[in-house]
């Protein structure tokens, strides 16, 4: 070795580089999965927040609602299970809420206006089909109880490791009309 030298040779130099560019790709890859799966996991909150709003909106236009539908077939059957739900709100807009297997969509319609608003949902529970809507009367017109039970597959675009499959999320709401509380 010669006791005069300063600095580096091109080998040393260039397995440096190496080496720095191999840690460099591998600090990248894993900011890149980490920014990743935290986008995903953000979007499946999000598409479940937005899930469980929707439940509690129709809870509250069930609540607020004055008169329901679809009507039992005959007046002594008090449980009607349903893919629709139908209910004239307080300022007398005519809603209907339907669940549409084929699309496994919920669509609801104000006034003969419709759009979608919640998709992947479809009513298979262990091989059982579940109606989204249990509707409860008394005396054949008078609904006492409405229950949501909504069966809804996450976005799988949106699925991170931690999901475990094919997870159905079940989104549930026991609700009384208002004019049935004040009886």
């Amino acid at each position: 070795m010669n006791p005069m030298r300063k600095g580096l040779t091109l080998v040393e130099l260039l397995a440096g580089l190496a080496i720095s560019t191999v840690l460099l790709a591998g600090l990248c890859t894993a900011i890149h999965t980490s920014v990743d799966a935290y986008r995903r996991s953000s979007a499946e909150g999000v598409n479940r927040l937005t899930s469980r709003l929707i439940v509690e909106r129709l809870a509250l236009l069930i609540r607020t609602g004055d008169s329901f539908g679809p009507l039992p077939p005959i007046a002594t059957q008090v449980m009607v299970p349903s893919n629709t739900l139908e209910l004239i709100s307080t300022n007398g807009q005519a809603i209907t809420i339907t669940w549409d297997p084929l699309t496994e969509t919920i669509i609801i319609d104000v006034d003969g206006l419709s759009s979608t608003i919640l998709g992947g949902v479809v009513q298979e529970v262990d091989g059982q089909t579940v109606a989204p809507f249990l509707l409860e009367y008394e005396f054949g017109t008078n609904l006492t109880r409405a229950t949501i039970d909504l069966a809804v597959i996450p976005d799988a675009d949106y699925k991170t490791g931690m999901d475990g499959g094919d997870e159905i999320v079940r989104l549930t709401a026991s609700v009384m009309p208002r004019a049935q509380l004040y009886k």
